[in-house]
């Protein structure tokens, strides 16, 4: 006779997805992570660049992008998450987007610094030669 308290014969088919509510956390850690990498590497090219010639006026400039471009835009995308995973149920296709998302804002934080510092000194170059 078999006990209604043993182990479950039947299992389901599908794994059962995971709680929403850990994606909003989990997205400000990734934020975070992803803004202090962004300064970092931006702190790291700027340096480089005023070593290699370029103006010192780059530093003020790297700084307003930082905290004018940055900073928003990590928090909006932390704050929708946030706001999201209380308010949705949890699906896969919540969860596809959450990936979506964090792969997005790490590429941005990744490539973003050596798009602009290397267009900065191109432009400052440029102006340098029209001085001339």
């Amino acid at each position: 006779m078999a006990s209604a308290f043993g182990p479950r014969l039947w299992r389901r088919t599908s794994p059962s997805v995971p709680a929403a509510r850990s994606l909003g956390r989990r997205m400000t850690w990734h934020a975070a992570t992803a803004l202090v990498a962004f300064a970092a590497l931006q702190i790291w090219l700027v340096s480089s660049a005023i070593a290699a010639g370029a103006s010192s006026t780059l530093i003020v400039v790297a700084l307003i992008v930082l905290l004018a471009l940055a900073v928003p835009v990590a928090r909006s995308t932390e704050r929708r998450w946030y706001h999201l995973s209380r308010q949705a149920l949890a699906s896969w296709g919540l969860h596809a987007r959450f990936r979506r998302d964090v792969r997005r804002l790490w590429v941005a934080a990744l490539t973003l610094p050596f798009l602009w510092v290397s267009g900065a000194m191109a432009a400052t170059d440029a102006i340098a030669a029209i001085v001339k």
